[in-house]
């Protein structure tokens, strides 16, 4: 299993598939295994707040780590220092 970039209707696809989160959300990143997306992180960065809006598995262990680091790493590429959880 590995990062993926994902697009925002992906993200959107996988909520309405396995969740109830609609919110508003700037951009994703996936956990994929080949094609098939295994969880989704839905993130916002304003400029000022790098904040986490969404997490959502199929219920594979450890997915939501590879996620949460994930998020981790690009807020810190991006130039922020924490990150909102």
């Amino acid at each position: 299993m590995r990062l993926a970039a994902i697009t925002k209707e992906e993200a959107m696809d996988y909520f309405e598939k396995y969740s109830a989160y609609r919110g508003p959300f700037d951009f994703a990143i996936g956990v994929k295994e080949g094609d098939i997306l295994h969880g989704v992180i839905a993130l916002n960065a304003d400029g000022k707040t790098f904040s986490l809006g969404h997490i959502q598995t199929d219920g594979n262990a450890h997915i939501g780590s590879l996620l949460y680091g994930g998020a981790w790493r690009s807020a810190k590429a991006m130039g922020y220092r924490e990150v909102v959880i």
